[in-house]
């Protein structure tokens, strides 16, 4: 594909940055000057799609994003990173859902990290269309306080992208992750058929109770969907269903470090940006420094785990009674923890063994006897 074409540069950056400040350091793409991928670890870009989301008519805007993001500090560790601008809408919202998937695809076949911002969570769509297309058996995650399963027949709506992924053939979806979601916003049923499939969903409340609980979930995803509005409204109001109830700014900061952090995550979209409502560019200003964050956990990003690493000390546990054994895996150097979960030979899956992340309270709760709720998930979905 002609991946300079898919972009519609930015007018011309100020040169009135600091030299530390990442305005002053970030690759732009401005007229005539399409930034050398070969030198980047990441790309940025924005995609201003509304149609399924605002009014047909309405044009997104990213300006002020860009205007806080450019004006914070880097960190100790400089991240050699490209803002492609925004990517070019088609003439028919399809038009646009595919060429983002070709970008994605496009971007993880240079082993570019794509990091985006989109007006309607639909997109999601496209994150899930460029792994189907790679071949990728893959796991999603999405931090909000919904499970957007909607209604069937809705066609590119942010309330029903879920459904769409679940139906979709052949589909390539083996795990779902919701991080985030408020049990009043959800239906019984649609919690149940989560929980029915497998899949896992951590409610607002546990989350908040002890947030570390949830860096494993991001070490296991593909890629991600951060929905705006599963951020409280006073600390961000520009989303389209701002709500009393969600993360703080601190909280959503340091998820986003988490993202950044996984070795296996290749795309992250954050949707439901609406700058009219952005009283006092509060939510641009968090945004700024979502990516920062992000940016942040990129750099010290894990290596891929091996369980014959020298820095890797095992653990044999058993639990029900015996019933089942299991080995688990500390990184003495990162402190990060894995579990083994065997794979029966009646199974699909040719590996005799996966690894999946977890923490350390998994761990404690197996050598107590009792078994985890992820490795029993887990097993089941793998035979």
């Amino acid at each position: 594909m002609e991946f300079e074409l898919s972009f519609q540069p930015l007018v011309e950056k100020s040169n009135h940055y600091k030299s530390e400040q990442l305005g002053n350091n970030i690759m732009v793409y401005t007229k005539g000057n399409f930034p050398n991928l070969s030198e980047a670890d990441l790309v940025f870009f924005t995609v201003p799609e509304s149609r399924g989301e605002f009014s047909d008519n309405e044009l997104l805007s990213f300006t002020t994003i860009r205007n806080e993001l450019y004006q914070l500090y880097e960190g100790p560790d400089r991240l050699r990173i490209a803002d492609l601008g925004n990517l070019i809408l088609g003439e028919k919202i399809e038009d646009t859902y595919q060429l983002l998937t070709d970008v994605l695809v496009e971007c993880e076949q240079r082993n570019l990290f794509s990091l985006f911002m989109g007006g309607t969570q639909g997109l999601t769509i496209a994150q899930y269309n460029s792994c189907q297309q790679l071949g990728k058996i893959v796991n999603m995650l999405s931090v909000d306080s919904t499970f957007d399963l909607g209604v069937e027949d809705e066609t590119f709506s942010s309330d029903s992208f879920l459904s769409k992924i679940l139906n979709a053939q052949p589909n390539v979806l083996f795990n779902y992750t919701n991080v985030g979601y408020q049990s009043y916003l959800n239906s019984q049923s649609s919690i149940k058929l989560i929980d029915d499939l497998f899949f896992e969903a951590v409610r607002l409340a546990k989350v908040r109770d002890d947030i570390e609980e949830i860096e494993p979930f991001f070490r296991d995803a593909d890629f991600v969907s951060l929905d705006l509005c599963s951020i409280k409204s006073s600390d961000s109001p520009a989303n389209t269903s701002a709500s009393p109830n969600g993360f703080s700014s601190d909280e959503i900061c340091q998820i986003m470090r988490y993202a950044g952090v996984s070795s296996r995550l290749t795309s992250l979209g954050i949707y439901h940006f609406d700058s009219k409502r952005d009283f006092g560019l509060r939510s641009a200003k968090l945004a700024a420094q979502m990516l920062w964050c992000f940016f942040d956990g990129f750099f010290h990003k894990l290596k891929q785990f091996q369980p014959t690493d020298s820095d890797m000390i095992t653990y044999h546990v058993s639990f029900r009674e015996g019933e089942y054994n299991c080995s688990f895996y500390r990184n003495k150097v990162t402190e990060k923890w894995w579990m083994q979960i065997p794979v029966l030979e009646s199974s699909k899956i040719n590996e005799r063994n996966l690894y999946l992340p977890c923490s350390y309270n998994d761990y404690l709760l197996a050598s107590q006897g009792e078994m985890p709720e992820r490795w029993f998930k887990a097993f089941q979905k793998i035979n």
